[in-house]
């Protein structure tokens, strides 16, 4: 996942935090860096400023003294069309962008550019947010498990990273959240016993997932369990244990097929105070891990 990677800057607003995380990565794990900036024509400006073309270059200097091999891609075009299709085109591994802002809406610490690459794009996205100085972007990884198969390809995802040694992953916390409305429908009609035997599966299931993450090395494997919306309960998490990525499958139980990325990934890569590493069910038209 992460041999071949698309960075994208947006030179408005500096986007430090990405090459911020991507810079903690080994540079000797990743093959090749694509560092693209695409010039918005939707609004009328066919040149980039040369403040900008400052901004472009100093990232590319950043990564490439950090010993990272760099293609720099500026274009014009439409952000999110150009950055989802260059990625295919180079058959990349994982795209990597800033949370960027939407003005539209003051709670929303999210952008159009990110939301929409989100949605069209098959392949991993990390949305990159401030993170602690020296702070290695895989050190301590909050994993969404919800047991389908989008969450089962997260964990599938970070222990490939483990194996072949790609990233030095210190702590795994795995949570799980029981739905409220569905846990407030089997108190009411189950036994007792019923619901006991279900969140012991769960458990068995999780402690499962424990063990073979422990068994590859990773430190600390910890286990949360709580009773909520999700992605609320997700991101208070964040807010509470402070991983330095939270990682979760596109797609949920009870997202429809058609859609890439579901309801909750959704409001966790937007409102997470981390940064988020949103993993598809299927992922397509890359490069092999």
């Amino acid at each position: 996942m992460l041999r071949t990677i698309l960075v994208a800057i947006d030179t408005k607003n500096r986007d430090d935090d990405v090459i911020a995380n991507i810079s903690t990565l080994d540079p000797s794990k990743v093959e090749k860096i694509t560092l693209i900036h695409v010039n918005d024509e939707r609004f009328g400006k066919q040149n980039i400023s040369e403040d900008e073309k400052q901004i472009f270059e100093k990232a590319h200097n950043d990564l490439n003294e950090r010993g990272f091999s760099v293609e720099p891609l500026m274009l014009t075009g439409v952000p999110f069309d150009e950055i989802v299709n260059e990625a295919k085109k180079r058959k990349v591994s994982l795209i990597a962008a800033g949370a960027g802002n939407n003005p539209k809406w003051k709670d929303f610490l999210f952008g159009e550019t990110v939301e929409r690459v989100l949605q069209l794009s098959s392949l991993p996205v990390m949305v990159c947010r401030e993170s602690d100085p020296g702070s290695h972007i895989f050190r301590h990884l909050l994993i969404g498990i919800d047991f389908s198969n989008g969450s089962y390809n997260a964990v599938k995802e970070v222990k490939s990273t483990a194996e072949h040694k790609l990233a030095e992953i210190e702590k795994v916390t795995l949570i799980h959240v029981h739905e409220k409305t569905t846990m407030d429908l089997l108190m009411r009609y189950a036994a007792k016993e019923q619901i006991d035997r279900e969140i012991s599966i769960e458990k068995d299931r999780l402690d499962e997932i424990c063990e073979s993450l422990s068994a590859l090395g990773i430190k600390e494997v910890n286990v949360a369990m709580s009773i909520g919306r999700p992605a609320v309960e997700i991101i208070k998490t964040v807010k509470a244990i402070g991983p330095s990525l939270t990682v979760i499958g596109a797609q949920g139980t009870g997202d429809p097929a058609m859609c890439r990325i579901g309801a909750t990934a959704l409001r966790v890569a937007q409102l997470a105070s981390s940064s988020v590493l949103i993993i598809p069910t299927e992922i397509t038209d890359h490069a092999a891990c």
